[in-house]
C-alpha cells in the first residue's frame, strides 16, 4: 500500500495519483510504501441524486460535519441527459462512518421555504 506524500492517505497499489487529494503518486517508490498502514476503507454509497449540484451539497454537509464523502457523477454533461440512469450523481462515505453520515443528514436544515422576515401570513411591513 502507498501512503500519499500530500494528504497521507492509503493509495491502492497501481494507481498513479491519489483518490483523495489527487497528487501525483509514483507507484514503484518503495519509500512511501507503509507496510503498518491499515487496510484502506471501504466505501458505500450514501444518496444517490439526479443531478451533481445535489450531490455536492450533500457531500458538503458531510465534510463540514467531519464526515469524509466524495461525489462519483455520472450526469452526461455533452448530451444533456439529466433523468433517470444516465443521470446519477453518488455521494459515497466510508463504512465506518455511515451511521454518524445518517445522522448529520436526518437533522433538520432549514426549510426551503423559509425567508427570514416573514411568516405563514406573508412578509411583515415592518
Amino acid at each position: 500500500m502507498i501512503v500519499c506524500s500530500n494528504c497521507h492517505h492509503a493509495v491502492p497499489t497501481g494507481l498513479t495519483s491519489c483518490v483523495s487529494c489527487g497528487a501525483d503518486v509514483d507507484p514503484d517508490d518503495d519509500s512511501t510504501v507503509d507496510n503498518d498502514a491499515e487496510v484502506a476503507p471501504k466505501w458505500s454509497i450514501i444518496r444517490t441524486f439526479s443531478t451533481e449540484i445535489e450531490a455536492r451539497i450533500v457531500a458538503g454537509r458531510l465534510i463540514a460535519h467531519g464526515v469524509p464523502a466524495c461525489v462519483l457523477s455520472q450526469v452526461d454533461t455533452t448530451r444533456n441527459f439529466t433523468v433517470g440512469a444516465l443521470a446519477l450523481a453518488k455521494v459515497f462515505v466510508p463504512d465506518a462512518m455511515r451511521p454518524e453520515a445518517e445522522d448529520i443528514l436526518a437533522m433538520p436544515g432549514l426549510d426551503e421555504n423559509f425567508v427570514e422576515g416573514e411568516d405563514d401570513d406573508g412578509p411583515s411591513n415592518n
